[in-house]
């Protein structure tokens, strides 16, 4: 009896120390079991964070990325601005007094300022001559004694008043390597029987085109 009684309390103090065993390593487990939850909870609510905001900075970003490239789209295409130099201003001036005051005479030859100009440039003469004595001739090309010869220049025509604008222009320029720079000037070889009253004239029309 007495040894059996020895042996149950030997057996449970046996018992008892595994259970305390057992309790220990179930407690480390749980301790564990919970650490790794809340650091699975930890990382997926970063996650769950990170990934909002990855949303939020997808609805943002087109937003500023279409704003950028409207802005560039419209820099890309601003309204042109060109400085123009003073020949150039010069020259769009010339063309626009011969062709207003060609129109003003109702004369065909106003479609034609540019031709003035430039042949005025290539030969070196005043831009206004060549216009002011087709006003003086056929009133701007209304009267011709031959086809597109408005300056009584020579005994025949022209194919167009492109090509007498330029032929005339060449055979004044002539005059003005001479040194015949002026109406009167030129005008004791261009209209002897009345050249003094042809000069007065061609440099009255000459002023006036040079007043538009």
């Amino acid at each position: 009896m007495g040894l059996l009684w020895y042996n149950m309390v030997r057996y449970s103090n046996i018992s008892m120390n595994i259970l305390r065993i057992n309790s220990k390593k179930t407690m480390s487990f749980l301790s564990a079991m919970l650490f790794v939850g809340l650091l699975l909870q930890t990382v997926t609510g970063k996650v769950v964070i990170s990934t909002a905001n990855a949303g939020t900075a997808e609805e943002i970003l087109p937003i500023i990325k279409k704003d950028q490239t409207e802005h560039i789209y419209e820099e890309s295409n601003p309204i042109p601005f060109v400085v123009p130099t003073e020949e150039q201003i010069a020259h769009e001036q010339k063309v626009q007094k011969i062709r207003k005051y060609l129109q003003s005479r109702n004369s065909p030859l106003s479609h034609f300022a540019e031709d003035f100009v430039k042949a005025s440039e290539e030969y070196r003469i005043d831009y206004r001559i060549v216009a002011a004595i087709s006003i003086i001739e056929s009133g701007g090309g209304k009267k011709n004694f031959r086809p597109y010869n408005a300056w009584g220049w020579g005994k025949s025509g022209f194919t167009d008043w492109s090509e007498g604008i330029w032929a005339v222009s060449k055979g004044i320029g002539k005059y003005y390597s001479k040194g015949l720079t002026t109406p009167r000037l030129i005008s004791y070889s261009y209209c002897p029987p009345s050249a003094d009253s042809w000069a007065r004239k061609v440099q009255g029309v000459m002023n006036l085109i040079a007043q538009y």
